[in-house]
């Protein structure tokens, strides 16, 4: 089989990852919140079990901050710039102490939970001192696949400049929008989601400066629009979430997966390390049977299901960092990313550690 050839490429030199203060176990979010939501939904509360979301950190305490009443889109994204501030700034700050910020040529950010001008990527570049021509690129509303959106013009942005250090941020707050919609596809999605940021530096680095990128593949399924959608409305961002979408995903990700790697002339059967963004418990187990992974592959996909919730675009920059410290895979070992989101859509990165 033929080899691609050692060589510089896109390369994640650090990720960071930082969450708000506060978490919440499933069982205090119901005694507190959720058992008066969906008080008249059968079954509702072992919707916390069945999500297999142990806790989450999150923005907002639904019970204090929401109650029995629901706020308007002006307050959540009051609250938003308070928080992204806050904790972006954590994550961006961790990369920096590794990373002289007069090499940071570019910032790209990704947030479907908050909106406002200048952008949070403009802050952070003034907060932390960095070069007042830094191009920025703030990427919006696309879900929880948005990371690649972001790895991608990364990738753009170190190959065609490529002394410099391009720093991408992806800055999640679904706890903003909770609602007290008493429906059974809201009490889902709220049992689901938590809050947090995930953040790395990329630069055109040769093998052992870290995973480096060899190829990436988008799936578009024109025909699902419908299945996953999110919606600007009055009392904040609402999403929808059709229980066919683990059995779409499904169907796509045998020939998804063979498609990336002949990108990169590389042989599925080689796939050691799997980061899959934990778009939900069934979407996990039929990929898995789908692709013929094991559980200690999916042991980063799992935790950070368990320990935060799906966090839309941060979660599986979560789960590659977790992967790295928790796996430690050898040099040369090959790695997959995938996550999915509005469209729906698949997307997906082959690695070379």
């Amino acid at each position: 089989m033929r080899r691609q050839s050692v060589s510089i490429l896109p390369t994640f030199v650090q990720l960071s990852s930082a969450v708000p203060q506060q978490a919440f176990d499933q069982a205090t979010l119901w005694e507190s919140a959720f058992s008066k939501w969906y008080a008249d939904i059968p079954d509702a509360q072992d919707f916390g079990t069945v999500t297999r979301v142990r806790k989450r950190h999150m923005a907002w305490d639904p019970a204090r901050d929401i109650g029995d009443r629901t706020r308007g889109i002006g307050e959540r994204m009051k609250a938003y710039v308070g928080i992204v501030d806050e904790v972006a700034g954590e994550a961006f700050e961790d990369l920096l102490e590794r990373t002289d910020p007069g090499d940071v040529g570019s910032i790209v950010m990704a947030s479907s939970t908050g909106y406002y001008g200048p952008t949070p990527d403009y802050f952070l570049a003034k907060r932390f001192g960095l070069k007042s021509n830094i191009r920025r690129t703030f990427i919006g509303h696309m879900g929880c696949f948005a990371a690649f959106n972001v790895i991608k013009t990364a990738m753009d942005s170190v190959v065609a400049r490529p002394d410099e250090y391009t720093v991408g941020i992806c800055a999640e707050f679904s706890s903003l929008h909770f609602r007290p919609e008493a429906t059974r596809e809201q009490a889902i999605v709220h049992n689901l989601f938590g809050d947090a940021v995930g953040a790395f530096t990329m630069a055109m680095r040769e093998p052992g400066h870290g995973p480096q990128i060899l190829a990436t593949h988008t799936h578009q399924a024109y025909e699902t629009s419908d299945m996953m959608t999110l919606s600007v409305l009055d009392d904040g961002v609402r999403m929808t979430l059709s229980p066919y979408v683990p059995f779409v995903i499904a169907s796509v990700i045998t020939q998804f997966i063979e498609d990336l790697c002949a990108a990169a002339s590389v042989d599925p059967a080689e796939v050691k390390h799997w980061a899959i963004h934990p778009g939900g418990p069934k979407i996990i187990d039929f990929v898995a049977q789908k692709l013929s992974i094991s559980e200690r592959q999916l042991e980063a996909t799992w935790h950070v299901l368990r320990e935060y919730g799906n966090c839309a675009s941060a979660t599986v920059l979560l789960v590659l960092k977790h992967l790295i410290e928790n796996d430690q895979p050898q040099p040369g070992e090959i790695g997959v990313m995938l996550a999915f989101g509005p469209g729906l859509t698949v997307e997906g990165a082959l690695l070379r550690f």
